[in-house]
């Protein structure tokens, strides 16, 4: 009986620590989108100085594209893993 208890408890201590392994890695992963998110903000306002400068003409900016739509396939996979983890440990993916 006790040893009965005892595998009961281990497997509920496991399941607790299974559990708060994965509010943390969805923690981390909506942090990874933050960062993300901000490099994005930085690259789009790059580019709209860029074109504000160059009266609309992107062949001027083509290295400020080419890094603002960098940094948004970067954001948008960010998001992607962020949403599947936070949405296996139960939790919420949008970043506030």
């Amino acid at each position: 009986m006790k040893q009965l208890l005892f595998l009961a408890a281990m497997f509920l201590s496991a399941h607790t620590l299974a559990a708060d392994d994965a509010a943390a890695k969805c923690d981390a992963a909506r942090d990874q989108a933050k960062r993300h998110y901000g490099s994005l903000r930085h690259y789009f306002d790059a580019l709209n100085d860029c074109l504000s400068r160059n009266d609309e003409d992107t062949n001027h900016c083509k290295m400020a594209l080419s890094e603002q739509q960098t940094a948004l396939g970067d954001f948008i996979f960010a998001q992607r893993v962020a949403s599947d983890v936070c949405g296996q440990a139960g939790k919420n993916p949008t970043l506030e």
